[in-house]
């Protein structure tokens, strides 16, 4: 019965490990991916730079 609480706390411990691992992207992977985000936005908008000017925009053809 000595063992029981020894038990209790290794599988509380375990748990909280669990949890702790399953909250979500690490900052690092948060960090880059936003760095990714801002580089596609501006080869965007750099690609968007290079396009010729439209005679009518908003016209839809």
């Amino acid at each position: 019965m000595k063992q029981l609480p020894f038990f209790v706390l290794l599988a509380s411990v375990f748990f909280l490990f669990l949890v702790g691992c399953s909250s979500g992207p690490s900052p690092e992977q948060q960090a880059r991916e936003a760095d990714q985000q801002r580089d596609a936005e501006r080869q965007q908008a750099e690609f968007r730079k290079g396009l010729p000017p439209v005679a009518n925009p908003g016209r839809g053809w």
